[in-house]
């Protein structure tokens, strides 16, 4: 695949770390992956915790419940998924959400949801954890999960498309606001954050 040197100038295509992150992805096939969610699975991340509370197949199709708690300041990674749909319903806090190059405020009792293939991205910007249920329908695997950019610095997969760049452009401008803000190390991508917005 080539990619668009307008959405990348961020990206070191020559770096080992994003060559063997770009094979991954594209070798990737969710529908051949055995690899399911559990109930009770817990995975500790510096932003925080995830929970799955049920993990079933239905109709045809995976349903995947997970408790998710942000910390307060972090971000998840701007992503996007191949083989599934998420719902974000807000349990407690007021969540930050980037969907396809725009910006939402979700409160507790609301919910937001994301098509499969949305450019996405949880973000606590408050001063205390914000909780959400999310549920997955579709192919619901840990691995479907093409990373573009991230908080904590592990490697991405190149932007490919311009609601990508403008989702990755709010990320690095949220991501500067918090480390002045939180007192975080983890700059974000200088090249994104200075860029004016594209037109899509």
């Amino acid at each position: 695949m080539s990619f668009n040197p307008d959405w990348n100038p961020h990206y070191n295509f020559d770096d080992s770390a994003n060559q063997q992150e770009i094979a991954d992805v594209e070798s990737y096939v969710p529908e051949k992956d055995r690899a399911v969610y559990i109930a009770g699975q817990e995975v500790i991340s510096p932003w925080g915790v995830n929970v799955v509370i049920d993990a079933r197949h239905e109709g045809g199709i995976d349903i995947c419940v997970k408790r998710i708690t942000v910390k307060p300041g972090y971000m998840l990674s701007l992503q996007r998924h191949r083989a599934r749909e998420e719902l974000w319903e807000v349990q407690e806090g007021k969540l930050t959400a980037i969907l396809d190059g725009k910006l939402y405020d979700v409160a507790a009792g609301q919910s937001i949801s994301m098509h499969r293939g949305a450019v996405h991205c949880m973000i606590n910007a408050s001063n205390a954890p914000v909780t959400v249920i999310e549920t997955q329908t579709g192919i619901c695997r840990e691995k479907d999960n093409i990373r573009l950019l991230d908080f904590n610095g592990r490697s991405t997969y190149p932007l490919t498309s311009a609601i990508e760049y403008e989702s990755a452009r709010l990320y690095a401008k949220i991501q500067a606001e918090h480390v002045k803000r939180y007192g975080f190390k983890n700059l974000p991508p200088r090249a994104l954050a200075a860029l004016k917005p594209q037109p899509f």
